[in-house]
């Protein structure tokens, strides 16, 4: 069966649909840098389904971030597969009917395969095919990765290497690649936004899509393919994704065998708070879940975190404002040993976020990929004012970055570290000398 067969069915793909195909097909190395939800993965996944088919005895591995998402892409493989099986049979052919699937493998009954990778340079090390990296902004370790399989491109004019992702800040290998590719006949480029996706016939709303994300820079960087600048970031992206893991996230707080922690950051912008639920296994720390609470009334968040605060060793609430009623009840019932209230002075905040920093920087934190998590903790920028003094600032609609601070109190109250309680100066009484009145204590 024929290659023009299938792509000629009208709606399969869009018009920068193909163009990918054709430029993969005619360059040896080609960069996509392809906004979200245009369809990129499920065009570069029917381009290694042809790959295959016009080659004997070869393989086309495709490299993800994560195993996750590595099997999500083979499931667009997969797919593919199975319209060529009804396709095929339309004009009498059944090669595809004898394609082996596995979950990260399809055979075909020319020899030649399609492999899932997750972007691991162990892993990786030794391929002898084309090498498609998909989301490569996102890989941990992308340099080592890339290191790792182009000496495999090259061994052979006719492999290829395809890269696709959306940008994601500029310490990373996609953005290398990128800009080094700018004025290389060697590559072939291209930049697709959501609004030059839809203008080549992609169904999508770009207005309600923008108000479901929850800031400019992310609108910026996933939708109008920016690369949002790095420098300003108090947790750059980098720090972020090296400490994010698979199988982290555990909702029922009843299933956690380690001492837990809980930061709850009230919300008094839009009205939500949230609540970190960290788990301390040996020195790490592993977020199990961040719940928000929208539009919840005080009555009903006060039981919640008393339910929650049970099952904690120690819970770090935010005092500030609304907090303060909150903070108090629950120290009133589980006492100041296990309820912290901190009151977000800016000598507190930078002291919380300097520790959830080091925390990130020494990869003893590990926490579930989640695109508003994400969001929240690159949200937050180091500001110097004109007097000198260091602001912490969010970037995000709400200009709070809820999760962040509910994150970095919970750290801080991990730390293991007493707290020390503030009274008026101790002075000496006129009357009697020598006896102190309001003393400095620890508790």
């Amino acid at each position: 069966m024929s290659a023009r067969k299938y792509l000629g069915r009208k709606p399969l793909l869009l018009s920068y649909q193909q163009r990918m195909l054709k430029a993969i097909s005619e360059h040896k190395y080609s960069i996509f840098m392809y906004a979200r939800q245009t369809g990129k993965s499920f065009a570069v996944a029917l381009w290694a389904v042809l790959r295959a088919l016009e080659k004997s005895n070869h393989l086309v591995a495709i490299i993800s971030p994560t195993e996750r998402q590595s099997k999500e892409l083979m499931e667009k493989v997969k797919r593919h597969v199975e319209f060529l099986k009804v396709v095929g049979a339309e004009y009498g052919e059944k090669f595809f009917e004898d394609a082996k699937i596995s979950v990260l493998e399809v055979k075909f009954p020319n020899g030649s395969r399609i492999v899932g990778l997750p972007a691991n340079p162990d892993g990786v090390r030794g391929l002898t095919g084309d090498v498609v990296l998909e989301e490569a902004a996102f890989f941990q370790d992308g340099f080592k990765v890339y290191q790792a399989i182009f000496p495999s491109i090259t061994r052979s004019k006719d492999y290829k290497l395809v890269v696709i992702s959306t940008p994601k800040g500029k310490l990373n290998l996609f953005y290398h690649l990128w800009t080094s590719s700018e004025n290389n006949d060697l590559w072939y480029r291209e930049k697709l936004t959501i609004y030059d996706a839809v203008a080549e016939g992609l169904d999508v709303d770009v207005e309600v899509l923008k108000k479901g994300i929850p800031s400019d820079e992310m609108w910026r960087s996933e939708y109008l393919c920016e690369f949002v600048d790095e420098a300003e970031a108090f947790i750059p992206y980098e720090l972020i994704q090296f400490c994010e893991a698979e199988d982290v996230r555990e909702k029922d707080i009843r299933k956690l065998q380690g001492e837990i922690f809980i930061g709850v950051d009230i919300g008094r912008r839009h009205d939500y708070t949230a609540i970190a639920i960290v788990e301390k296994l040996g020195d790490v720390l592993y977020l199990r879940n961040m719940e928000i609470l929208k539009q919840v009334p005080f009555s009903e968040q006060f039981a919640i975190l008393r339910h929650l605060a049970g099952y904690a060793r120690k819970m770090a609430i935010d005092e500030t404002g609304i907090g303060m009623q909150l903070a108090e009840e629950l120290t009133r019932l589980y006492g100041e040993l296990k309820i912290i209230p901190v009151y977000f002075t800016a000598k507190a905040k930078e002291e919380m976020a300097t520790r959830l920093k080091t925390k990130f920087q020494d990869r003893l934190i590990r926490i579930y990929p989640d695109p508003d998590l994400r969001e929240d903790l690159h949200s937050v920028r180091k500001v110097v004012t004109e007097a000198g003094n260091i602001r912490l600032e969010s970037v995000s609609d709400d200009g709070h970055a809820d999760r962040f601070w509910a994150l970095a109190l919970a750290v801080h109250a991990s730390s293991g570290e007493e707290r020390k309680i503030f009274v008026p100066p101790c002075f000496v009484s006129p009357r009697r000398e020598g006896l102190t009145y309001g003393l400095n204590q620890l508790v």
